[in-house]
């Protein structure tokens, strides 16, 4: 005997079961893929910042001095500056000695930065403009994701002694800075 009417396929509510769990697994990929991404990101700016730090002591076994550069309107056109120092010796606010070498042949950036424009409105590197002398320096970057080295940064003022601008999520090296 046949039975007559008997659907061979999925219900409905089955069907948005099995779509909902999709969405949530998604969800949960996307959420710690970005999270890496953003670890990675951190990883760099700390990499950066040491072959950065690494090269201001060349340039201070060379010239004598850290360079004091006169920067710009913006922040970005601050670091602008401070990489042309490294690159080429030029910008530095500092009388280069005959025969200097360039420090770094390129001058790493936040990943994040839109190097197409000069604006404060998009991440950037940092380096210290108020109580700078050619014999200190600071470098600054916000780190995106907790991290460990940030127990052990530079913490405090930045710009001055009281504004807690190295304070996490914000990592700072400082050398002879007076904050």
């Amino acid at each position: 005997m046949e039975i007559l009417g008997k659907n061979k396929g999925f219900t409905l509510l089955e069907l948005l079961v099995v779509i909902a769990i999709i969405g949530v697994l998604s969800t949960i990929i996307v959420v710690s893929v970005n999270s890496a991404r953003a670890k990675a990101r951190d990883a760099k700016r700390i990499t950066d910042f040491k072959a950065i730090s690494t090269a201001l002591e060349l340039f201070y076994d060379q010239v004598g001095q850290y360079p004091i550069s006169s920067g710009g309107p913006t922040w970005d056109d601050h670091w602008t500056y401070f990489s042309n120092c490294l690159k080429s010796g030029t910008t530095c606010g500092v009388t280069m000695p005959p025969g200097y070498v360039p420090v770094m042949t390129s001058v790493p950036q936040d990943s994040l930065d839109d190097l197409a424009t000069q604006s404060d409105s998009d991440p950037t590197y940092y380096t210290g403009w108020e109580g700078r002398t050619g014999q200190n320096y600071i470098l600054r970057a916000r780190l995106e994701a907790g991290n460990s080295v940030l127990a052990s940064d530079a913490d405090g003022g930045w710009r001055t002694a009281v504004d807690g601008g190295c304070n996490d999520p914000w990592y700072c090296i400082k050398f002879n800075w007076p904050w």
